[in-house]
């Protein structure tokens, strides 16, 4: 099998297993990849529905426990994609999200493996979806020929996330994280603000804010809902 072959093969194997889209990125996309990765496979996943967003915050007894809708689909599908890899004779590792920082910046391995483009609010803007996905990663031992960039931009001539953001952290100025209600590592003021400001649908359960996310006017896709089995 050549190289082009593989790469629509491993593409193929992930998509399957419930991806919305797959790009490669040379190992150097990540910081800190296992030490046998060859490429590594950025994954994303369509969030078109705020459940995506959902985050428990929950405690009992010694237990602290802090879950996130989106994250949990992602590694679920990258455990299965990475099995399905393996069954075919590639060592495969799932990316997890305890640290995952220190190991891969998915955003900036996005963009370089073509997903989207950086927009005005920081986040991936895909074609297809705008920045309504997650981003997840793979990483691989087989070399596999990286995609190229997304040669465009989209948020050349819209700024409507700046007007969306309902703390002003988004302006021409740029990004201003200590003002961002989506913040994941908050300092007192901004739990108080958050607790404030975010939605809560349980005593333990709340959105994290999205209003950027959903004013962008890149990659609508309609939707439909269903309830019988699939």
């Amino acid at each position: 099998m050549n190289g082009a072959d593989l790469r629509t093969v491993v593409k193929s194997l992930v998509l399957a297993k419930g991806f919305d889209k797959v790009s490669v990125a040379p190992a150097n996309a990540a910081k800190a990849p296992p030490p046998w990765t060859q490429s590594v496979l950025v994954t994303a996943v369509a969030a078109l529905d705020e459940a995506f967003d959902y985050q428990i915050f929950l405690a009992y007894g010694k237990h602290r426990r802090w879950h996130k809708f989106a994250y949990e689909i992602i590694v679920a599908q990258a455990y299965q994609a990475a099995s399905a890899l393996m069954s075919v004779g590639m060592r495969a590792e799932p990316l997890i999200y305890e640290d995952s920082f220190a190991i891969i910046d998915l955003r900036e391995a996005a963009i370089q493996a073509g997903l989207g483009a950086r927009g005005l609010n920081g986040l991936v803007v895909t074609p297809e979806f705008g920045p309504r996905v997650r981003l997840g990663a793979i990483f691989v031992d087989a070399a596999l020929e990286p995609d190229s960039p997304w040669d465009d931009y989209p948020c050349a001539s819209c700024t409507r996330c700046w007007s969306a953001c309902p703390t002003r952290a988004l302006g021409p100025d740029g990004f201003d994280r200590a003002r961002c209600l989506a913040e994941f590592a908050p300092d007192a003021d901004m739990i108080a603000r958050q607790k404030r400001m975010l939605r809560s649908l349980t005593a333990h359960t709340r959105r994290q804010c999205i209003s950027c996310v959903v004013s962008c006017p890149v990659g609508r896709v309609p939707t439909e809902t269903f309830y019988a089995a699939p």
